[in-house]
């Protein structure tokens, strides 16, 4: 009897001391780019597959929003386009510094197109104090779409106080559906970038 217990007991420890290895696991591609996010480096890609090759082209858009209003088409001036040659656009952006966002479109692997923008601070009313603080949302990329007409692929949106809780914050859905302008990004982001394309036929 005491020789059976003693067994059970054995099995139990052994069976308790497996339940708990630890070991090691390989970094995932989620980990970087979570460590990269943490970074300020985000990227976005543009499926371009289904369009027929070389036979549109496309143009980069930055647009400025001050307090839910359109005030600047940044590109609009410069007519810069590319054709369809690639099967995807990369929209990608990252912050060296709290005053600047650097951010690049990436067309294929030759043609590309990089920026410096300004960065606004927001004001914490609670203790008057002064802070730069952005995130970036996707957009819901739609199904059909019209030629000239903006396709917003991501907004990078400053934070804005909330008196209720005397907080700065910038909270919202993982994406902006069609109806963006009633989200809270463009109901109460002082300052907002919207990175996208305009494609036409050629």
């Amino acid at each position: 009897m005491k020789k059976s217990i003693i067994t059970i007991l054995l099995v139990l420890v052994a069976l308790t001391g497996s339940a708990q290895k630890i070991s090691s696991a390989k970094a995932t591609a989620d980990d970087y780019i979570k460590l990269l996010n943490n970074q300020g480096l985000y990227a976005y890609a543009l499926d371009l597959s289904q369009l027929e090759k070389d036979m549109y082209l496309i143009a980069p858009v930055i647009q400025v929003y001050n307090n839910g209003k359109l005030e600047e088409d940044i590109l609009s001036d410069f007519g810069i386009a590319y054709t369809n040659s690639a099967p995807r656009i990369t929209i990608g952006f990252y912050s060296k510094c709290d005053s600047l966002l650097t951010f690049k479109f990436q067309f294929d692997e030759v043609c590309g197109l990089s920026f410096s923008l300004p960065k606004h601070p927001v004001k914490n009313e609670a203790d008057n104090t002064e802070e730069i603080m952005y995130k970036p949302i996707p957009f819901a990329i739609q199904p059909t779409w019209k030629e000239h007409e903006v396709i917003p692929v991501v907004a990078y949106s400053s934070y804005w106080y909330d008196p209720e809780d005397k907080i700065c914050r910038n909270c919202d859905s993982r994406e902006l559906d069609a109806n963006y302008m009633n989200s809270n990004t463009f109901k109460f982001s002082p300052h907002i970038y919207v990175f996208g394309v305009k494609i036409w036929k050629r």
